[in-house]
């Protein structure tokens, strides 16, 4: 009995040196599954436009560091109806600590405040962009969406920007 109590207290010791050493590779492993989320979002929606053969809204809120799938209008609804006027999917939070830094488009601009809308039409030719994501150690990677193909690539750095062919 005498042994185990003094296993145990050594395995004590043990965990209390180590874990708060662990705490410094969590930010980089809440950033890497931020990043993910949004990446898995992105497919998601792309799937379900081509599926449906409608048209989905992704919608960022770089102040709130939030995102979310906007669906198309209604069978019942006007199909010309205003995004802010559609259903969405949830409003999904990011991780604390975890931001969304800025919004990339293809045409060379790019947002960094508000609320940005991509949208994903049913034939999967549009709503390429770069979503730059930032943790409290100004550590980023950006989640790169290539529309036409329907690839996303995660790349690290806030430099990330589209390809010239």
């Amino acid at each position: 009995m005498i042994e185990l109590i003094v296993v145990v207290t050594i395995l004590g010791l043990l965990a209390s040196v180590v874990v708060p050493k662990l705490d410094g590779i969590s930010p980089k492993y809440r950033l890497r599954s931020a990043a993910r989320t949004i990446g898995q979002n992105i497919g998601w929606a792309r799937s379900l436009g081509g599926g449906d053969g409608d048209e989905y809204v992704l919608r960022y809120d770089l102040g709130e560091s939030t995102f979310s799938i906007i669906l198309p209008p209604g069978i019942d609804e006007d199909p010309d109806l205003d995004v802010d006027m559609r259903e969405t999917m949830g409003v999904q939070t990011l991780p604390e600590g975890i931001v969304i830094s800025k919004i990339l488009h293809p045409d060379g601009m790019s947002d960094e405040y508000g609320i940005v809308d991509i949208v994903l039409d049913e034939y999967g030719t549009t709503g390429s962009h770069i979503a730059v994501v930032r943790n409290e150690d100004d550590t980023t990677i950006a989640v790169y969406f290539e529309a036409i193909i329907g690839s996303i690539q995660y790349m690290p750095g806030e430099d990330a920007e589209f390809p010239r062919w």
